[in-house]
């Protein structure tokens, strides 16, 4: 390990996040929890069983295949009040998990050991149920009608609200992830010259993230011109697979996400392909200063709302209307997409420990403009922890 690498999480601190989860648990009068994970290769939902066991299941969803297997992919956290958790997961490789080994299940057919495990730590009663999304239908109805006597009450709050403010752990963890995807998106830049592709540019960018042992989450991108010879060139599968050549005059945007250490990175940059020209520019600069309106409004105490609220006043100043793929202004960030949202009416608060990203996404006449940054915020307020360069004009 370099001295640059974050040291890694202590097995205490996870056994702590048990312990506080547990205590919100009995707050609103659980039994417990059953907190779920899909891996496989996805980093959807991963999150909360991650952020309590270190555990991420590589092995890929399949069909279940009656007698043989069954919720692979999947991994589970039965968390009773009254007795130690069990971690309940569908591949062998248990040596980084952060629980005791006799706590750790491993087995092939996960929804008949999940259901024989909540029968035996539960006896029916009301289990918090946290990321049920993760769960396939038929796996959600298998456990209902195997445990009619226990009621499941959706708790997705309890972790959501726990993992909204970070440790100085996962500060470091996310420090380091945004440096690697602030140094993937400059190759990436630099690459989106006039004759590549949207593929070639993903390439530089790999180039950077693979030995730096990051993994690729998505990395949407776009291509195009404004005015009377309006063209937009892009993909949806893979995002990076139009075989259509960057041309001179060109706009391009690409937004990055990736993880390191299971924490995500987040941002985005546009630029002009070859020289820029007059039209580009005001788009380009109008998505940073929204951006940079709502970063300004992140304030220990201050809503995410009124954050949301101060970078879209920014943008209906600058003249471009309130739509698009994405209405919001951004969200938390840490092992996925966390708490809060930062969108109009949102009424939590910002509270140091806490990192957002904000975002913006702008077009008019056909130019576009992208941009996103990362803050960890502190008692004095938002300090960025992506460090890309900004302007490539």
């Amino acid at each position: 390990m370099t001295s640059s690498e974050p040291s890694p999480i202590p097995a205490e601190e996870y056994a702590e996040r048990r312990r506080r989860a547990l205590a919100l648990a009995r707050e609103r009068k659980l039994d417990g929890l059953l907190v779920c994970a899909r891996g496989g290769g996805s980093v959807d939902r991963y999150g909360d069983v991650f952020y309590l066991t270190n555990h991420y299941s590589s092995f890929p969803f399949i069909p279940d295949l009656p007698g043989a297997w069954s919720g692979r992919a999947h991994s589970f956290v039965v968390m009773p009040c009254d007795e130690e958790p069990t971690l309940i997961v569908d591949i062998p490789s248990i040596e980084s998990i952060a629980m005791p080994r006799d706590r750790i299940v491993v087995a092939d057919r996960v929804v008949e050991t999940l259901v024989e495990t909540l029968r035996k730590s539960f006896r029916g009663g009301r289990v918090g149920l946290v990321a049920g999304d993760a769960l396939p239908f038929s796996m959600g109805k298998a456990l209902e009608e195997a445990l009619p006597e226990t009621a499941f009450i959706p708790a997705d709050e309890i972790l959501a609200g726990l993992r909204a403010v970070k440790s100085k752990a996962e500060l470091e963890k996310l420090r380091a992830a945004s440096r690697l995807g602030s140094r993937m998106i400059e190759a990436m830049m630099e690459a989106a010259v006039p004759g590549a592709t949207h593929g070639d540019v993903v390439a530089a960018g790999l180039d950077v993230l693979v030995p730096g042992r990051g993994a690729l989450y998505n990395s949407f991108m776009a291509s195009g011109k404004g005015g009377t010879d309006l063209t937009i060139t892009r993909c949806n599968f893979p995002t990076w697979g139009s075989t259509q050549a960057l041309a001179e005059g060109e706009w391009f945007r690409v937004g990055i996400s990736g993880v390191l250490d299971g924490y995500c990175f987040d941002l985005s940059r546009s630029r002009p392909i070859g020289k820029p020209r007059p039209e580009q520019i005001p788009a380009f600069e109008a998505a940073i200063a929204v951006v940079d309106a709502g970063i300004a409004a992140m304030k220990p105490g201050a809503t995410a709302g009124e954050v949301a609220l101060a970078g879209l006043r920014k943008q209906e100043e600058l003249g471009f209307v309130w739509k698009g793929v994405f209405s919001g202004l951004g969200h938390g960030i840490g092992l996925g997409w966390d708490s809060p949202w930062l969108v109009p009416n949102e009424s939590a608060r910002i509270e140091p420990g806490m990192v957002l990203c904000a975002e913006k996404t702008l077009m008019k006449n056909g130019w576009l403009g992208d941009f996103e940054e990362t803050v960890a915020i502190d008692a004095d307020g938002p300090h960025l922890i992506t460090n890309a360069r900004r302007r490539f004009w």
